[in-house]
């Protein structure tokens, strides 16, 4: 006896019809004739008796529904609890400084899940913190500013962007470069120094014995930028930190020169004999789309 057969006999005892049954279990009259003969021979007793109007069920072919659906039922169960469950997506985390998540990340998440069947888990924090927590194994990859000690790290150089002084509305203009040594005349609202673009524009700054005016320290580019649109002080970003709010008229910005100021951003990865391949295949991505859609954003308008 075939499970086969017990479906084909359910089905035809339902619709009380082999035409059609076998319509709706797609297979032709004949088989599906010769199916249910073969589960009477096997049973030893009629199922059906058969009219011009179709077929109704015998007293035993009663009795074999009721057992028959049991049967089906119990398999059906069977399947449900055995079968393999669906793999977990593996999660991958991905630290990326403030202010860079909107370059990138909508296309990183969804390239990520459609290619690569990977869970994206983007951080967004302060380059300082984000290596902290790579190191530390919290992270799987790290966008940082190459500024930093990454001695220990797998690193890849990513893009080189521009730093520019940004200020509260109006109080600063695009097309008027503002001199690298002019610096000491702004109070500037920066991160801690454990972070890699303070590191930088400190660094850059003893370098052209630019002695720097500090208005305050903040560990926060949202609020950093918050406090200088209400005029509180100025500060330094690069473009696509404070694009949005540059569009929205909430503050203004001024490119530097002489020197003109660029930080490096670099992938990194804790350094193993192999790195999983989802990781080696997010951190691609990473750089295939920070390529392709970060351009646009580096570019003044």
């Amino acid at each position: 006896m075939e499970l086969r057969q017990l479906r084909y006999f359910v089905e035809t005892a339902r619709r009380r019809s082999i035409t059609r049954a076998a319509a709706a279990l797609h297979i032709v009259q004949p088989a599906l004739t010769a199916q249910i003969k073969a589960l009477e021979a096997e049973l030893g007793t009629v199922l059906f008796h058969r009219s011009p109007r179709g077929v109704s069920l015998t007293d035993s072919g009663e009795a074999v529904l009721r057992d028959a659906l049991a049967v089906l039922s119990a398999v059906d169960d069977l399947k449900r609890r055995h079968q393999a469950a669906p793999p977990t997506p593996r999660i991958v985390r991905v630290g990326i400084p403030n202010g860079l998540t909107r370059t990138f990340a909508a296309q990183l998440l969804a390239r990520a899940q459609s290619e690569a069947g990977v869970v994206v888990e983007i951080i967004e924090s302060m380059s300082g913190h984000l290596l902290e927590w790579l190191k530390a194994g919290r992270l799987e990859i790290g966008v940082l500013f190459a500024v930093q000690p990454l001695r220990s790290l797998d690193v890849r150089a990513l893009s080189t962007d521009t730093i520019n002084l940004v200020g509260p509305p109006r109080a600063l203009d695009f097309s008027a470069p503002v001199e690298f040594d002019q610096l000491g005349g702004y109070p500037l609202i920066l991160p801690s120094a454990k972070h890699g673009l303070t590191r930088l524009i400190e660094g850059q700054a003893r370098r052209a014995r630019t002695p720097l005016t500090r208005r305050a320290t903040l560990d926060s580019v949202a609020e950093i930028k918050h406090l200088v649109s209400q005029g509180v002080g100025y500060t330094l970003l690069a473009r696509m930190a404070y694009q949005t709010e540059f569009e929205q008229g909430l503050l203004s910005a001024a490119p530097l020169r002489n020197p003109v100021f660029t930080r490096e951003l670099v992938t990194a990865t804790r350094r193993q004999q192999e790195a999983p391949h989802d990781v080696l295949r997010v951190r691609e991505l990473v750089h295939e789309v920070c390529g392709s859609g970060a351009q646009a954003l580096f570019t003044p308008r």
